[in-house]
């Protein structure tokens, strides 16, 4: 080799290690002002680096911060929207030529984040800058270890305010390397909490790595957890996790997850929760409502607008009080109104939310297997209920009754301030000797109860839509039977009812039993009201209003054979819903027995029996003529439903 090759090879030798030297001795230091500078211009904000800068230089550098500081929006409660006292990362060098921002690990140590968003909802990390890339991509992130990380999140739009702690459990502890979250504030007004460890945040933005997720949380009387892996958490996709879910009121997850659910009693369900892209589903998830067990599917699409809900719901045994929210009568606890509904009414006076059925679309299925009630034979019940732009149908709502069915088909129209509302109501079937068991009567006086009720009317309430209901109520039973006592107590038939008294009551066959009523504006009038028993013909006038919740109706009773003291008064039911009245005109009555007082004077005491003779002779009534005055509205109901 020749002497001027070497010269030139040793030149380059020294020149490559004086680089070397001068960034070995480099003062990282110096670059501090120019960072600054670029982030500054970059996010429109303060910034400086008051601590050491210093990077260690290979194919992957290593970047040490000290002491960072970014500044806030000009309207935000705090000066500074970050501080953070020591940041660490690597970067990949060739990815840089790219474009693309690689980070296999990256450290924060001693971080105060401040998020907040103003009145306007305008978020403090939405920089004022002249050079915005909305397609610019997030860097990707190997490894992030948080130390004594601390976030303040605050949003007065919706009254949340809540700090969170973050710190990664370090090695030789349970779940060393995975996350440690515990945030506590107010979300939404509510006080709320949040405890439990996440994945060690390796390969955020893999999908095919699972990623363990250990959660408890309390939002107000609202408590849940979840346990279980994510695939893709960045983009929470592909879920599933058990979920347990409890709290005083369903309706209260509304204001916070915006899905429209009744009020109802204490709750508390397990399941799965799974998520993709939009949909969101709580699945085979069971548990309780109340009394009653529920289990089933649950499924919300946000994807669509407005959203939609499914769900495919069971219950072995469904107590009826706790359907009450579904139509008022119970307000629940996540009602703000502190005004009772009115003492002396029965009729649910809770309006329904026009929000609710207006936010969602929705179509749900629910079958109750045993009902218990109180007081009615409900043997079962299914309903299928469809939500669409406001529009609400129940088609059909059926409950198995006293051996058959009370089949509805409901239509709510909510597009407008007043909810416009359409019944048509059919009684299947029932069967007289299980409506009323402890008659106990033989299968020979087993009537059959059939009959129909259409409505038309507006009004936000029960109580308000039954106060303004035009249309007809019709029932009719052919065969059965009735108490003997009742009917003599219903004519007052004082020698008749003595008998049966000392002999104990029995059933008299029921020739046909027809109630035809027809309303306007909840005021109901009746149009037949007949009872033909084989001892007596009973018929009642009056009627029912539903404004006032007031009872106005008379049974008056013709015995149909002789009887030595019979007063013959009409049976009044009046009253209101809540404390009904019955008995007899108790003036007439006593009309009747004076002029006996003074007919026994004149004739010496044989006259007093004349007022109190009833001869009888009421006739049987023309059953067929009267099933079919009053079968109209249901013939006319049948025929509409044929033409749609």
């Amino acid at each position: 080799m020749s002497r001027s090759k070497k010269r030139w090879l040793s030149g380059i030798a020294v020149f490559l290690l004086l680089v070397a030297a001068g960034v070995y001795f480099f003062d990282w230091n110096l670059l501090r002002g120019p960072i600054a500078r670029r982030v500054e211009h970059a996010t429109g904000r303060s910034f400086a680096i008051n601590g050491d800068l210093h990077v260690r230089l290979s194919m992957t550098p290593r970047i040490t911060m000290n002491g960072l500081a970014l500044g806030n929006a000009a309207w935000a409660k705090e000066p500074m929207m970050a501080d953070i006292g020591r940041l660490e990362f690597t970067v990949e060098l060739l990815p840089l030529l790219g474009g693309r921002v690689v980070l296999p690990e990256l450290s924060l140590s001693e971080a105060r984040v401040s998020l907040e968003k103003n009145a306007q909802g305008v978020p403090n990390w939405q920089f004022d800058t002249t050079s915005k890339d909305p397609n610019k991509p997030l860097p990707s992130i190997g490894a992030l270890t948080l130390d004594r990380a601390h976030i303040d999140y605050r949003d007065p739009t919706i009254k949340t305010d809540v700090a969170t702690d973050l710190s990664t459990i370090p090695a030789g502890e349970k779940n060393e390397g995975r996350l440690k979250v515990s945030a506590k504030g107010r979300v939404k007004g509510l006080q709320s909490s949040v405890d439990g460890t996440v994945g060690s945040v390796l390969a955020l933005d893999r999908a095919d790595k699972p990623y363990p997720i250990t959660l408890r949380a309390a939002l107000g009387s609202t408590r849940a957890s979840v346990d279980g892996t994510l695939l893709d958490p960045l983009h929470l996709k592909g879920e599933s996790l058990r979920f347990d879910l409890e709290g005083s009121d369903l309706a209260q997850l509304f204001p916070l997850i915006g899905v429209p659910l009744p009020p109802t009693p204490p709750y508390k369900l397990s399941g799965q929760l799974d998520h993709s892209g939009d949909v969101w589903t709580f699945r085979k998830f069971a548990g309780r409502v109340g009394n009653s067990d529920l289990a089933g599917d649950f499924g919300v699409d946000r994807g669509q607008t407005p959203q939609l809900i499914t769900a495919d719901l069971n219950s072995r045994n469904l107590d009826m009080k706790d359907l009450g929210g579904l139509v008022g009568a119970d307000r629940g606890e996540a009602k703000a109104s502190p005004k009772p509904p009115p003492s002396d009414r029965v009729l649910p006076q809770e309006p329904f939310s026009l929000e609710k059925l207006r936010v969602a679309n929705a179509d749900v299925k629910f079958r109750g297997e045993r009902i218990v009630t109180e007081k009615l034979p409900l043997e079962k019940m299914v309903v299928t209920l469809k939500l669409r732009d406001g529009v609400l149908s129940l088609e059909p709502l059926n409950f198995g009754v006293a051996g058959g069915n009370l089949v509805s088909q409901i239509r709510m129209d909510a597009r407008e301030q007043l909810i416009k509302t359409n019944v048509d109501m059919a009684v299947k079937q029932v069967r007289l000797e299980k409506l009323f068991p402890a008659f106990r009567l033989s299968q020979a006086n087993a009537g059959v109860i059939t009959g129909r009720t259409k409505l038309a009317t507006t009004g936000n309430s029960v109580a308000a839509m039954l106060s303004k209901a035009d249309g007809d109520m019709a029932l009719m039973m052919e065969g059965g039977s009735v108490s003997e006592l009742l009917v003599r107590l219903l004519n007052l038939d004082v020698a008749n009812a003595l008998p049966v008294l000392l002999t104990g009551d029995r059933q008299l066959p029921v020739r046909c039993m027809v109630a035809h009523l027809a309303g306007k504006s909840g005021d109901f009038k009746v149009q037949t009201l007949v009872l033909d028993t084989g001892k007596a013909v009973v018929t009642g006038s009056g009627g029912i209003d539903f404004a006032n919740e007031a009872l106005d109706l008379s049974l008056v009773s013709k015995s149909k054979s002789f009887s030595l003291a019979a007063l013959r008064g009409p049976i009044h039911i009046k009253g209101t819903f809540k404390n009904p009245k019955v008995g007899p005109d108790i003036g007439k009555a006593l009309g009747r027995g004076a002029v006996a007082v003074g007919l026994g004077i004149v004739t010496g005491g044989v006259g007093a029996l004349l007022p109190l003779i009833d001869l009888g002779g009421a006739k049987d009534s023309d059953c067929a003529k009267l099933i079919s005055e009053a079968t109209p509205p249901a013939q006319q109901q049948q025929a509409t439903s044929a033409k749609r």
